[in-house]
């Protein structure tokens, strides 16, 4: 079972009407389908915007559906300023840019995941070389990149906002649920990827470019997904 997450409808609605044998489940007001595509078996779900919902969504993918892979897919805001719209963010890893308890313990780390020493979480090396090669054979316009992503409960849409998240994290994108996902996945031992394109620069255009470019990188993301099913064991 490979669960292929997003945010909003825009993010899955692709998926949906590609997909088979179609059985909708309900949880915590969260619907699940389940259903064919590329002929894998695979679980598809609007996890809703931010952390907490993606951390809810996640771990009943994993709990009750019993998903082995996940693959979060969906738009983001571009954190480096030579990336463009329209350009492709896998995660390399990811971190909570919002997480802060340094006046607390000062200079020390609270480490969130057990077993690690740091809170970039990595993703699946096979998920992220498979999403690479699936990303650079469909899509011909943009560039692919794979990079730390940053998530936070917020939309970024300040200059100064997203250059201070690039120069603290090093982050290449800016998005609202990659993180928790990672963080809830990494937890439960599965392997995960999360695969981003550009609809805005995270900028003061930001609120412009978003609708303007969000159906086409929506579009970009599900050819790489799609991509990626055809060649997953």
């Amino acid at each position: 079972m490979i669960a292929i997450i997003g945010a909003m409808d825009i993010e899955i609605s692709n998926f949906k009407s590609m997909m088979s044998d179609v059985e909708e489940v309900e949880v915590a007001g969260i619907t699940y389908y389940k259903g064919i595509l590329c002929d894998k078996e695979v679980l598809l779900l609007k996890s809703g915007i931010g952390k907490v919902n993606a951390a809810i969504s996640t771990t009943i993918a994993i709990e009750k559906f019993g998903a082995k892979k996940i693959i979060f897919t969906g738009v983001a805001g571009g954190a480096n300023p030579e990336y463009n719209i329209g350009d492709i963010v896998i995660s390399k890893d990811l971190i909570e840019h919002d997480f802060d308890t340094s006046d607390l313990d000062g200079d020390e780390l609270t480490i969130l995941v057990k077993g690690y020493d740091k809170n970039y979480y990595p993703a699946d090396e096979f998920l992220v070389n498979l999403a690479k090669i699936s990303a650079n054979s469909v899509i011909t316009e943009n560039a692919v990149y794979i990079d730390t992503i940053a998530t936070g409960d917020q939309f970024v849409g300040q200059n100064d906002k997203v250059k201070a998240i690039h120069n603290k994290f090093n982050a290449g994108a800016i998005e609202m649920e990659g993180a928790s996902v990672a963080h809830v996945a990494l937890m439960y031992k599965v392997p995960f990827v999360i695969i981003r394109s550009l609809s805005d620069k995270a900028d003061s255009d930001a609120l412009v470019d978003f609708p303007k470019f969000v159906s086409k990188a929506a579009e970009n993301s599900t050819k790489i997904v799609v991509e990626m099913l055809k060649n997953i064991n």
